[in-house]
């Protein structure tokens, strides 16, 4: 709800500030006065085109600001949210400058925003009708909302259920879309992954083996120079042609001290160690002498290990730097072979889901249209009442209900309003019927009939009562009493009727001042208003006043009834 809004320095109006009440709101005063500025001034603030031509004429900048009431708008609460906007009270402020330059800022609880946040926060907040670019109802995108909104609980619970199908079909049709869209690639996996298997398992490949080849390729590129070697080792342990070596200096030493050790038996241990020193070094002598005769070169050999290496390291270069990473390779390769030549399973088994589940889904989509074209043709019948009423018997209102092709998370269902303009005329949208007060009336019968089902807590009507009299003004003052009743109405109105059935009336004039004309506002009560609405009447001020009088004992019984 609107509860209050700022203008400075737009069109003529310096500064005014404006108190809204729930229920009913008017605007009246002298053509020209500026009324009309002021719903421009709040589409203005709800993301509309600005222009530096709005700026009153010696003002830097027009500023624009408005605060609602966020109690019971969830939708908006939601959106605020996801855009980082939280509210953590129940008053929503926002506020807009244009500057002379051009350029403009845009603030929600003073922090800053784009135009378009504003606009679609306005699409949570207000209506103007009128202003086409304000009116969610005019959109056939929102017309599917409004009808499903509209319908009772039972229709409500098909929703319900034909959306929870929707979700568990959509995620099987993905699944199985996914599965069929990587069934090539999946074939093309399986023959790499079947070859690359084959070959590393022909290559009878074994833990450690490239070790080990690497290690033998070395000995036998070095032989020689590692025969020396291990020779003289050998040598110098075990003694040879040329002399004694450790073990027989080893042999003397033990027995000398087992000799002193019969002097000394301290001597003994040493003994011992000698000897025990002689068995470890005859070990590796022998170990020596063994690797010497297997240094024994093989040309052949050398061949083959270079041949096995060649193979393996092909395998290295295409699965891993070692042969545990080949295997290792190996092994992830069959067990991604065995989930692959496994997946055509459950391809098959998606494929059975989603077409039960498209099965369940038709059905519920058949009852959730039929459900809809009861309600299409309710929803036609109330509003041509409410447009006969309003004195426009020759306007024809409905719904169009068509099947689409293609499920969607709403249902099968495309629906739109049409508007008729009179006998054996086409219906067309209704966004593209006649502008002005005609456009206005023709939503409030539509805005009437869908009261209960309108979200939109704020409805502004512009020019409603243009080229409208009589009786009809008398059912359009009730009738914007009785749609006041579900949502904050605002109106401007040039008939007494609708401004004596009003909660809050608020009076436009124009004055001239020092510093040029101005435009002023202020709320009217008791003889004010009485004056107010004598001069809307005009005629005989006695005669007037009297009639006057009459209409503020209807608008208040009205209220009475309303409430």
């Amino acid at each position: 709800m609107l509860r209050e809004m700022r203008v400075r320095d737009l069109a003529l109006i310096r500064e005014a500030h404006l108190e809204f009440s729930p229920g009913l709101n008017v605007l009246t005063g002298e053509t020209g006065a500026g009324k009309t500025v002021l719903v421009e001034a709040l589409g203005l603030l709800l993301g509309g085109r600005g222009d530096i031509g709005m700026i009153r004429p010696g003002a830097e900048r027009l500023e624009l600001e408005a605060a609602f009431e966020l109690r019971g708008n969830d939708g908006l609460r939601r959106y605020l949210e996801e855009e980082g906007l939280e509210c953590e009270g129940e008053e929503l402020i926002l506020r807009r400058v244009l500057g002379g330059d051009g350029k403009g800022r845009c603030y929600v609880n003073d922090r800053m925003c784009t135009v378009g946040t504003l606009a679609r926060i306005g699409e949570f907040l207000v209506d103007i009708h009128g202003q086409h670019e304000h009116q969610r109802l005019l959109r056939s995108a929102a017309h599917l909302q409004y009808l499903d909104d509209y319908g009772s609980p039972g229709h409500q619970e098909r929703l319900r259920v034909y959306r929870a199908l929707h979700a568990r079909w959509h995620a099987a049709r993905e699944g199985y879309l996914q599965a069929g869209m990587d069934e090539a690639e999946r074939l093309r996996e399986i023959d790499l992954l079947r070859y690359q298997v084959r070959e590393i398992e022909a290559a009878g490949i074994r833990e450690g083996e490239m070790e080990e080849l690497l290690r033998e390729r070395k000995r036998m590129q070095n032989r020689e120079e590692l025969f020396v070697a291990v020779r003289d080792a050998h040598r110098r342990l075990a003694g040879g042609e040329d002399g004694e070596g450790a073990l027989d200096l080893l042999g003397e030493a033990e027995s000398l001290l087992r000799k002193a050790a019969a002097l000394d038996e301290e001597l003994t241990a040493r003994a011992g160690g000698v000897w025990e020193a002689q068995g470890v070094l005859s070990d590796i002598a022998h170990e020596l002498h063994a690797y010497l005769d297997a240094l024994a070169f093989e040309p052949s050999r050398l061949e083959e290990v270079e041949a096995r290496l060649h193979e393996l390291s092909r395998l290295a270069r295409k699965y891993g730097e070692r042969s545990g990473d080949i295997l290792a390779y190996l092994e992830r390769a069959k067990e991604r072979l065995e989930e692959l030549e496994g997946s055509e399973e459950k391809r098959e088994a998606l494929r059975r889901e989603e077409e039960a589940l498209r099965r369940e889904l038709e059905e519920a989509s058949s009852a959730l249209s039929a459900s809809r074209r009861a309600l299409a043709d309710e929803l036609a019948k109330v509003t041509n009442r409410e447009l006969s009423e309003l004195n426009m018997g020759g306007v024809r209102f409905r719904v169009r209900v068509e099947e689409e092709e293609e499920f969607s998370v709403a249902g099968r269902d495309a629906v739109s309003f049409e508007i008729s303009p009179g006998k054996d005329l086409p219906f067309r949208p209704v966004a593209r019927i006649a502008s002005g007060g005609e456009l206005s009336r023709i939503t409030l019968a539509l805005k009437l009939a869908l009261a209960r089902a309108d979200a939109v807590p704020t409805l502004v009507f512009d020019e409603i009562d243009a080229g409208i009299g009589g009786e009809t003004a008398d059912v359009l003052a009730e009738k914007l009493s009785r749609i006041s009743r579900y949502h904050q109405v605002f109106t401007i109105t040039h008939l007494p009727q609708i401004a004596a059935v009003s909660d809050v009336h608020l009076s436009v004039s124009k004055r001239q001042s020092r510093k040029g004309m101005v435009t002023e506002v202020r709320q009217l009560e008791g003889e004010e208003r009485l004056r107010e609405l004598v001069r809307m009447l005009g005629g005989d001020e006695s005669t007037a006043r009297q009639h006057a009088l009459s209409m503020l004992e209807r608008g208040s019984s009205l209220r009475e009834k309303a409430s």
